[in-house]
């Protein structure tokens, strides 16, 4: 029986400057490829986030003015990108929420709001009133970011969001 013992110098180890330019090539085209993917992912949590962010306003508004047994409205700036939640002061009168985080809360510039349907018409301000003495508003809105549509329904008591993609 004969045992070889093989020298452990006499075999290369590591790898050749062309063998890490190969590897370095494809991880870089797979991040070329993987990039779009991800800012467009982004793109759509940031927009379902802010379409949550509504939907809680609406629903406090909701809850505020059914506890409250005051009208209480969202009002939507679309041309300023911003809502606030208001409180009835007096007759045809409402005064921003104090305490409400933010007050005045922002959607973000890339964001279009379109499809307003079922509000009410002020200037460049939308907005629904939440009033326990009349009947509870149907309306629906939806933001827009790229190709990814957020959709907020309002019907009566509840606030349901939807997202689809164009």
């Amino acid at each position: 029986m004969k045992i070889e013992i093989k020298n452990s110098l006499s075999m290369p180890s590591g790898f050749t400057l062309f063998e890490l330019v190969v590897v370095m090539a494809v991880i870089s085209v797979m991040v070329m490829v993987a990039v779009p993917y991800a800012s467009k992912s982004n793109e759509g949590l940031k927009l379902k986030q802010e379409g949550l962010n509504i939907a809680e306003a609406l629903k406090y508004a909701i809850d505020l003015a059914i506890n409250s047994g005051k009208p209480v409205r969202i009002t939507i700036d679309t041309k300023n990108k911003d809502y606030l939640l208001e409180a009835a002061a007096a007759e045809n009168v409402y005064k921003p929420l104090e305490g409400f985080p933010g007050e005045v809360c922002y959607i973000s510039q890339t964001t279009n709001i379109v499809d307003m349907t079922g509000f009410e018409t002020d200037g460049s301000n939308q907005y629904l009133v939440f009033d326990t003495a009349e009947q509870w508003p149907d309306a629906e809105f939806s933001l827009l970011a790229g190709d990814i549509v957020e959709t907020i329904r309002i019907k009566g008591k509840r606030v349901e969001v939807e997202e689809s993609t164009i």
